[in-house]
C-alpha cells in the first residue's frame, strides 16, 4: 500500500519519493502542462487576431515556455529525490529561470511602450521609420560591426531596443554561470574554490545566488516601477490587470527560497516542500495571466463580431422587407431599427467630420488602435483638400505631384509595415493595391537617409541625428475641421508635436518645395493615383472602428463619467 507522505521526504536519498504526495506532484503536472500547452498551441494560431497583434504572442509564449520547463523540474524534484543531479539542478536554475524571467520582462514592457507611443501618436505627425539599407560583402572589422550595430538600433524601436538588452543579459548571465560551475568544486572534483560535499550540501553554497538575481530584479525593482509607470493606464484589454498580478504572486518566491536555503528555520518544511518549490506561486501566476487573459479578449472579440453581424443581418432584413412593401420610401436607410442596440455609422461620420479628439485619445489610450482614427482623419482631409484646392491650380502635374506627396505621407506614417510605428490592419489585397501604387515612392523616400555606408566617406552630419527638414505639406492640408477643438474630460491630452519617440529616428518626409536632392524629382506618378485611391482601406477601417472602438465609445461616455 502506498502511503501519501514518506517519513524520510525529500533526504535525497537514492530512492525514489513515489509516496502518495509525489505521485500528486507528478499527476498535477501532468495535467496543467496539457492545459498549458494547448493554450499555447490556441494563442500561436490566433498570433495575428487583432485583439491580441499588439501583445507579441511570440515573445510572451517563448518566456512562458522557457519558465514551464523550470516548473516541470520544480514538481519533479521531490519524487526524484537524491537521483535529480546537483549539476544538472544548477544549469537548470541558473539558465531557464532568469532567461525565462528576462523575456518575461521584455514582453510585460510592452504595455508600457505601446500606451507610451499611442498617447504620442498623434503628435508626430508626418514622422516616419526610414528603411536603412542591408549592405552586404561578408564580415568586416570593428568598425564594420560598429556601423552596423548603430545602423541596428536606430532602425528598430523602443521596444526591440530593449529585448536587445535583455538578450545581453541573458549573455552575461550565461557566461557568470559558467565562470562559476567551471571554477567551483561543488559540482565536480576539479575547481579552485568551495569542495566537493554531498547531493544535499551541494544546494546550499554562495554558487547558487547569482541564479535568482533577475528573480529578485523583476520582483522588487524593474516589477514595482513597471506597476507605477502604469498605474494611469486604463486600456480595456485588463493588460495592467495582468502585469499586476504577475508582479505580485512572484513577491514571496525569492526571499523564502533564500530562508529555505540558508537558514535551519525551513528546515521540516524542505522535507516536503523543496526550496525552489516556493517559486511555484509566482511562476504558475505569469503563466496563467499570459494565457487567459488574451484567451478571454480573442472570445470576446469573436462574440462582439458575431453580435454585430447579427444586428446588421437584422437589419438588412428589415430593410428588404420595407423594400419589398408599397409604401415607395427608402426610410428604412436610417438606421433607426438598430440604434437600440448599436450607434449608428452617421454618428461617427458627425464626430470624424466635426470634432474626434475625444474618440482620438480614447482609442490611443484605452484600446492602443489610434492610428486608425489618425488614418479617417487623415484620408478625409486629403479627400477634402484634392476637391477643394486641386481644380484651381493651374499647373496640373505640379498640382497632381503634391497631392501624390499627400498621400505618400499616408501611406508611409500609417499603412506600410516598415516604416509606420503602428500600421492600420487592412486586409492584403487592398494593401497590395496600395503597395503597387506607392511601393516605389515609399522606398525612394524612406531609403534615401542613413546610406552611407563604413566605406563611404564619413559625412559631417553625425548619423545618430539626422537634420530635420521641413514636413512633406503643410499641417492644414490634412488637418480635421475639428483638431483644434480643446479637449475636456481627458487626463491623457496629446503631447505637442516632437521630432521623435524615444529616439527612433523617425523623420520628416521631403518637403514639397524644389530640391535638387528631392528623392522624387523625376518621378512618375502612377497612372492608377487618383483621389480615390484609399478608398478601399478606408471603409475597411471606418467599418471596423464603427463596429468595434465606436460602439465601446460611445458606451463608455454613457455608463462613464472617468477621464480616459
Amino acid at each position: 500500500m502506498v502511503r501519501y507522505l514518506n517519513p524520510g521526504g525529500h533526504n535525497w536519498a537514492d530512492a525514489k519519493n513515489f509516496d502518495g504526495y509525489g505521485i500528486s506532484l507528478i499527476v498535477f503536472i501532468v495535467l496543467y502542462s496539457i492545459f498549458f500547452y494547448a493554450a499555447c498551441t490556441f494563442l500561436w494560431l490566433q498570433r495575428n487576431n487583432p485583439a491580441i497583434r499588439m501583445r507579441k504572442i511570440p515573445l510572451a509564449l517563448l518566456s512562458i515556455l522557457v519558465l514551464h520547463v523550470y516548473l516541470v523540474i520544480i514538481f519533479v524534484v521531490y519524487p526524484l529525490n537524491g537521483t535529480f543531479p546537483c549539476g544538472l539542478e544548477f544549469w537548470i536554475m541558473s539558465i531557464y529561470l532568469p532567461i525565462g524571467i528576462g523575456l518575461f520582462q521584455a514582453q510585460n514592457q510592452q504595455l508600457l511602450i505601446v500606451s507610451r507611443e499611442q498617447n504620442l501618436l498623434k503628435g508626430i505627425d508626418e514622422l516616419y521609420r526610414p528603411l536603412y539599407p542591408n549592405h552586404g560583402g561578408g564580415p568586416g572589422g570593428p568598425r564594420y560591426w560598429i556601423w552596423r550595430l548603430g545602423l541596428w538600433w536606430r532602425s528598430v524601436n523602443t521596444q526591440n531596443k530593449y529585448e536587445g538588452l535583455v538578450f545581453v543579459g541573458m549573455v552575461v548571465q550565461f557566461l557568470v554561470s559558467l565562470v562559476i560551475y567551471s571554477i567551483s568544486r561543488q559540482f565536480h572534483d576539479y575547481g579552485i574554490v568551495s569542495r566537493h560535499t554531498s547531493s544535499g550540501m551541494c544546494r546550499e553554497g554562495w554558487e547558487w545566488a547569482p541564479s535568482i538575481v533577475w528573480q529578485f530584479l523583476w520582483n522588487f525593482f524593474f516589477g514595482p516601477y513597471l506597476l507605477w509607470k502604469i498605474k494611469p493606464i486604463h486600456d480595456i484589454y485588463h493588460w495592467r490587470l495582468q502585469t499586476w498580478l504577475s508582479v505580485v504572486a512572484g513577491l514571496p518566491g525569492t526571499p523564502l527560497w533564500v530562508a529555505a536555503v540558508y537558514t535551519d528555520s525551513f528546515a521540516s518544511a524542505n522535507k516536503y516542500w523543496a526550496p525552489a518549490m516556493w517559486f511555484i506561486p509566482g511562476l504558475m501566476m505569469m503563466e496563467l495571466v499570459t494565457l487567459i487573459f488574451p484567451i478571454v479578449q480573442i472570445f470576446k472579440h469573436k462574440k462582439a463580431a458575431r453580435e454585430t453581424q447579427a444586428i446588421l443581418a437584422e437589419f438588412d432584413a428589415k430593410k428588404l422587407y420595407s423594400e419589398s412593401s408599397a409604401t415607395g420610401s427608402l426610410a428604412t436607410r436610417s438606421t433607426g431599427s438598430k440604434r437600440g442596440k448599436m450607434f449608428s455609422m452617421e454618428s461617427l461620420d458627425e464626430c470624424l467630420a466635426t470634432n474626434c479628439d475625444g474618440l482620438q485619445v480614447y482609442a490611443s489610450c484605452m484600446e492602443f488602435n489610434g492610428e486608425n482614427i489618425i488614418f479617417l482623419t487623415k484620408t478625409l482631409g486629403f479627400q477634402r483638400k484634392w476637391a477643394m484646392d486641386f481644380s484651381k491650380i493651374r499647373d496640373s502635374s505640379r498640382a497632381r505631384m503634391g497631392m501624390f506627396r499627400a498621400a505618400l505621407s499616408i501611406h508611409v506614417t500609417l499603412v506600410h509595415p516598415d516604416t509606420a510605428s503602428y500600421p492600420i490592419n487592412i486586409e492584403s489585397p487592398i494593401y497590395a493595391k496600395l503597395e503597387s501604387i506607392f511601393g516605389a515612392a515609399t522606398k525612394l523616400v524612406a531609403a534615401r537617409r542613413n546610406s552611407e555606408s563604413p566605406s563611404t566617406p564619413i559625412s559631417s552630419v553625425t548619423p545618430w541625428d539626422e537634420p530635420q527638414q521641413e514636413p512633406l505639406i503643410e499641417s492644414s492640408m490634412l488637418q480635421s475641421p475639428g483638431e483644434t477643438y480643446p479637449m475636456r474630460n481627458m487626463s491623457l491630452p496629446t503631447p505637442p508635436a516632437r521630432r521623435s519617440i524615444d529616439n527612433d529616428s523617425r523623420e520628416h518626409i521631403i518637403s514639397l518645395d524644389d530640391d535638387p536632392q528631392d528623392a522624387l524629382a523625376g518621378f512618375q506618378i502612377p497612372a492608377e493615383f487618383g483621389e480615390h485611391v484609399f478608398d478601399a482601406a478606408f471603409k475597411s477601417i471606418k467599418y471596423m472602428v464603427w463596429s468595434e472602438t465606436w460602439q465601446r465609445y460611445m458606451n463608455w461616455k454613457r455608463t462613464s463619467a472617468t477621464a480616459v
